[in-house]
């Protein structure tokens, strides 16, 4: 398990917060040596302007277009939706990261709220199976 958080100053609205999100989850799981990526976002705006193939024209276009610079370093990067409820994890880390003025790293470790609130979510998908 990896997770990190970062300072998001200067932003102009929650779909600019979860696009700069996505932009440092795929930098951090780049910088980690990952190949295969699979980001979860609750933010269903971001996750169809970052899988379109349409040049974006939006207010986030700077974001997704570097998102969309990334694609090549791996062998394999999927962007699903999850409902904000399946997302509680992501939402645990940004409260926690709030409280920091850098950039946060866990690697193999992670709060234990956040470690909780994972197993939750992986105790429910493996019951779906």
């Amino acid at each position: 398990m990896a997770a990190c958080t970062y300072p998001n100053e200067h932003v102009l609205n929650s779909t600019m917060v979860e696009a700069q999100a996505c932009l440092q989850a795929v930098t951090f799981t780049e910088e980690l040596g990952f190949k295969k990526v699979f980001v979860e976002r609750d933010a269903l705006t971001v996750i169809k302007r970052v899988k379109v193939v349409e040049e974006d024209k939006s207010n986030i276009s700077n974001l997704v277009k570097e998102i969309k610079e990334t694609f090549c370093i791996f062998d394999k990067i999927e962007f699903r939706y999850v409902s904000l409820k399946a997302n509680e994890v992501a939402h645990a880390l940004a409260t926690e990261g709030r409280r920091y003025e850098i950039p946060k790293y866990w690697i193999e470790e992670a709060l234990k709220k956040v470690e909780d609130l994972a197993n939750q979510d992986r105790s429910g998908l493996e019951g779906e199976g």
